[in-house]
């Protein structure tokens, strides 16, 4: 794309001024167009009805009973002598380049009498015959058309051939019986039709242009007045309040207030200039306080992350001791999650691991995870039971709960040496039971309801036992409830298949696989809950 500032600009009044002289062109044309041709056919009908007028006039004074006679006899008479001087005297007076009478055949006309005088060129006498020497074969057989078909055109204007640019017309005289006898037709110059059509454009254009521009100053006088000027006081007063460093100057900018009175949707347009400027500056204000807040609360999330993930044990090695390995991770859906995990020895014998789930996401679960991880850490140091520990857990943190809020918990207490665990649940999803042989198994026993939720359930504590080689992993349900763009689940049966199909009997490796499967299912279905494991190997 163009850089903006790169692409030229036209000021609203040039092409405004520009339209209108095209627009004032165009009319003109138009305008002399319409005048012309309205004209010219004018002066075509006036030409037609005069030269039309003469040739009837001219038909009178023909004796149709004697047009014979004359052409057997060849002798004139006083009635011809009248005719010959009538046509003559209508020849002349009215400028006719030619008035004639003839007898069209299929050869060409015989003459019976003609306007002109003797010695002037183109002068026939009757009885005269005038063929494709004289007339081309198409006038001819147009003055044939005349005898033989009633419809032929009686008004012909021909500007090609060599008599010049004239209008004919032409009359057919029949006799008593209605049979067609004579042909009396005239020629009118019609050359200075030419010259006045050209002097009546240049008056109408002119005075065309004259109208149009006297109405195009007047148009843009007023355009500049009612529209242009009002729109560059706001373009000006625009363009200062967006040139405006809000960063520098916030506690300077003011709102615009473009005074423009026109009364019309200009008006309007300042009135609501006015309005947006204020608005954004208010808007401004805000926005910068809000983003100052929110700076503020992700500082304090980032720091609320560190610490969740301090108060989560991060070093899975013990060198002094080789009866186990484990790992564990967490990955929060928001900064901060409810989920967590914990691993500690009880005595030298006995080794605690526990996994979570906070209802709620976000800080105030992260806050119920952290009093529910210490709270369970604090029970199992006492040596209690691990069903007493559940019990006595779920009393403490149903006190004050006054969010409502729950977490799923499963605590195992293991003998390293023999691989027997106590275990409880309370409402949490079951483990994993990964053999050294590769079978996959879920750990099933009695279930309590989830902690925090009753104050006065009661929990069961479970005895099951793993060999050397065994795994257990742990997990929450951010893992099966994981969802795709399809709106499916991630699902326990898909975990339990990619933990057989594992060849390496190795935690690490394991967790980072489940992983990185369930990213792949998601489809960049963005994560919805806190993802959590943790495996524990009891070694050969």
């Amino acid at each position: 794309m163009k850089d903006q500032k790169n692409i030229r600009r036209i000021s609203l009044k040039t092409k405004f001024a520009s339209a209108s002289m095209i627009l004032a062109l165009v009319l003109s044309l138009v305008i002399v167009l319409i005048s012309y041709f309205s004209y010219r056919d004018s002066m075509f009908k006036r030409y037609e009805e005069n030269i039309t007028s003469l040739v009837k006039t001219a038909s009178v004074f023909v004796p149709v009973d004697k047009v014979n006679q004359y052409y057997e006899t060849g002798q004139p008479d006083a009635d011809y002598e009248l005719l010959i001087k009538e046509f003559q005297t209508l020849q002349e007076q009215n400028h006719l380049e030619y008035l004639y009478a003839y007898v069209p055949t299929a050869e060409g006309f015989k003459v019976f009498g003609q306007g002109t005088t003797p010695g002037m060129a183109g002068h026939f006498g009757l009885g005269d015959f005038l063929g494709t020497d004289y007339y081309p074969q198409e006038d001819i057989d147009a003055a044939n058309r005349l005898f033989t078909d009633p419809d032929a055109p009686k008004v012909v204007i021909t500007n090609e051939s060599e008599f010049g640019y004239l209008i004919s017309a032409f009359n057919v005289l029949k006799d008593s019986e209605g049979n067609p006898v004579l042909v009396v037709g005239a020629d009118m110059s019609m050359k200075e039709i030419n010259a006045t059509l050209f002097k009546y454009i240049i008056l109408v254009s002119s005075i065309a242009a004259l109208i149009l521009l006297l109405f195009i100053t007047i148009y843009l006088l007023f355009l500049n007045k009612s529209i242009i000027d009002p729109l560059q006081v706001i373009v000006d007063n625009a363009t200062d309040f967006v040139n405006t460093n809000v960063d520098e100057n916030l506690s300077e900018i003011v709102a615009l207030n473009i005074d423009v009175k026109t009364g019309d949707e200009i008006e309007i347009l300042a009135e609501a200039f006015n309005k947006m400027t204020s608005d954004i500056i208010r808007y401004i204000k805000e926005l910068t306080s809000v983003t100052s807040e929110r700076e503020r609360i992700e500082t304090e999330l980032r720091i609320a992350t560190l610490i969740q993930e301090g108060m989560l044990p991060r070093n899975f090695d013990y060198p002094d001791r080789n009866e186990f390995t484990l790992y564990a991770s967490m990955r929060a859906a928001k900064d901060v999650g409810g989920d967590f995990y914990d691993f500690f020895f009880v005595d030298d014998d006995h080794f605690c691991i526990t996994i979570g789930d906070v209802s709620g996401k976000g800080v105030p679960a992260a806050l119920f995870m952290a009093m529910a991880k210490a709270t369970v850490k604090d029970l199992v140091l006492r040596r209690l039971p691990v069903d007493e520990v559940m019990t006595e857990a779920n009393v403490t943190l149903c006190n004050n709960n006054e969010q409502g809020m729950f977490v799923t918990l499963l605590i195992a207490i293991i003998n390293v040496k023999t691989g027997v665990f106590q275990w409880c649940d309370a409402g949490h999803d079951p483990a994993i039971i990964w053999k050294k042989d590769g079978q996959v198994e879920m750990l099933t026993g009695k279930k309590g309801f989830v902690c925090a939720g009753i104050e006065t359930a009661k929990y069961k504590m479970n005895e099951s036992k793993i060999e050397k080689g065994d795994i257990i992993y742990l997990y929450t349900d951010g893992i099966p409830e994981a969802n795709n763009t399809k709106k499916e689940f991630y699902g326990l049966e898909r975990l339990q298949t990619l933990v057989a199909a594992k060849k390496e009997h190795d935690i690490k490796a394991l967790c980072a696989d489940i992983l990185e499967d369930v990213d792949e299912f998601a489809d960049q279905e963005p994560q919805f809950d806190d993802i959590t494991m943790l495996g524990f190997k009891l070694e050969a």
